[in-house]
């Protein structure tokens, strides 16, 4: 299950998962922010992943939204979430 995080707003985090996703309260998500690693203006751009932290849904919004709390880390708009694999 991957997303990404739409809004942060007075602490509450929406993230773009929701229960056609498979989400439930509880699940704590890995969370990764895509930065640029070459930034040669006139070069085809190439990204990397970092990893920079977690967070735990707290309740599903509907079919496509959730909210969550900060687990660990500093998320941002636009970072990604994703449930681990095991």
């Amino acid at each position: 299950m991957r997303g990404h995080i739409v809004d942060i707003t007075d602490g509450v985090i929406t993230l773009c998962i929701g229960r056609a996703d498979g989400a439930t309260p509880g699940q704590v998500l890995d969370v990764a922010r895509v930065v640029p690693t070459n930034p040669a203006p006139k070069s085809v751009p190439t990204f990397t992943r970092r990893d920079i932290g977690h967070v735990r849904i707290d309740s599903i919004v509907d079919e496509h939204f959730a909210r969550a709390s900060i687990v660990s880390g500093a998320p941002q708009v636009h970072d990604i979430v994703e449930l681990r694999r095991k």
